[in-house]
């Protein structure tokens, strides 16, 4: 038996990627935002950074810039989901007072899309490059980018990576440095979780050059895991999800010891083959059966208690299935956009409440149907 779960600090940030179009054709992002980004000038999080908890990395506001064809969000980072999610809102209110002044184009957040040739040529050439440098992997040392000219290719994809810093804490520095162990458990909890969720086969696509199982890079702040799509934009309690299953990585690494080795519990039960197999080619079955292996650690090593903390618990876990067979989009049917602009205020609202009370209402009225 291995004791509960301690708790860590952990900052997240993330620089997801959407796409601007008209009736439906995708256009370069460099047509809607200036060069120097849109910024979300006030600067600060709405809600309980400063008290003690909750700390923000970083001076700089929150941006909209142009990355290639992409417009990417920059985000300040957050020891708090709730204040990431704001900055968020924040930035795509910027996007949407953008917009008024470009009637008929609209803000996509599809993972993949067919640009144009004529797209392609009306656009200035950094725009046609990818946005993104290669990765590095934990597996392999190999560069998977294999498009040559990306003003040839007429396909660009839409990362969601999440970035996870230290917050002048000595020993999650030490833990982000440690990709050796934290990368595969982040692959475990985080991207084959997300498979469950994130079912676009355009991911298939999009990991032929970029977000494979094992990506990531070592920026100044920590680590950046690159493995995601941007799925989580469709709604504020998925961002809510990615990142507290992010900080949950984090922490099974940084909690092992000799004495209760988290991490070796854990791979003990799952082969990373077939972890990376399900994210790569996006086998949803193969990652439900990967999660399952280490549902039993999870529940364990949880308290019951952390509804703050982490994501899934033992009170939530028979939810978390619901939620999962139902699929994403059976919960979510708004315009992400106008999701994202109207959400009053982060707190109260995340990943864990929105699980315990609206899946979980969802749950027992099926269980009632079932039972007549």
């Amino acid at each position: 038996m291995m004791k509960k779960l301690g708790f860590y600090r952990v900052t997240m940030g993330c620089d997801p990627e959407f796409f601007f179009a008209v009736k439906g054709k995708t256009i370069g992002a460099e047509k809607i935002l200036p060069k120097e980004g849109l910024e979300y000038k006030p600067g600060t999080t709405t809600g309980k950074a400063g008290d003690g908890r909750h700390t923000v990395r970083g001076e700089k506001n929150s941006k909209v810039i142009i990355d290639g064809i992409q417009a990417e969000l920059n985000p300040r980072a957050n020891t708090c989901r709730a204040n990431l999610g704001n900055e968020i809102s924040a930035c795509f209110r910027e996007v949407y007072k953008k917009l008024e002044d470009h009637p008929g184009v609209t803000a996509e957040f599809a993972q993949t899309v067919q640009i144009t040739k004529e797209e392609m040529k009306s656009l200035d050439d950094s725009s046609k490059k990818f946005g993104c440098t290669p990765s590095k992997n934990a597996y392999t040392a190999k560069n998977n980018v294999k498009i040559k000219d990306a003003s040839r290719y007429f396909k660009r994809s839409a990362g969601g990576h999440i970035h996870l810093g230290h917050d002048d804490q000595a020993h999650v520095k030490k833990t982000l440095e440690n990709t050796k162990d934290l990368v595969p458990m982040l692959d475990i909890i985080v991207g084959n979780t997300c498979v469950l969720l994130d079912k676009d086969p355009g991911n298939i696509e999009r990991r032929k050059n970029y977000g494979r199982a094992g990506e990531f890079r070592t920026p100044p702040h920590g680590l950046e895991y690159r493995t995601l799509s941007n799925f989580w934009l469709q709604s504020y309690q998925l961002m809510s999800l990615a990142t507290g299953l992010a900080r949950l990585a984090v922490n099974i690494v940084a909690n092992s010891t000799p004495e209760n080795d988290y991490v070796k519990a854990i791979r003990s039960k799952v082969n990373m083959r077939k972890i990376r197999k399900a994210i790569n080619s996006n086998d949803y079955d193969l990652a439900y059966a990967n999660f399952k292996a280490i549902e039993p650690i999870l529940i364990e090593i949880i308290h019951d208690n952390d509804t703050e903390d982490y994501p899934i618990t033992s009170k939530s876990i028979e939810a978390f299935h619901h939620f999962v067979e139902k699929g994403m989009n059976y919960w979510f049917t708004e315009n992400p956009l106008e999701h994202w602009c109207k959400i009053p205020e982060g707190h109260g609202t995340g990943w864990e409440k929105f699980l315990m009370t609206t899946v979980q209402k969802d749950l027992d009225q099926s269980k009632k149907l079932q039972a007549k």
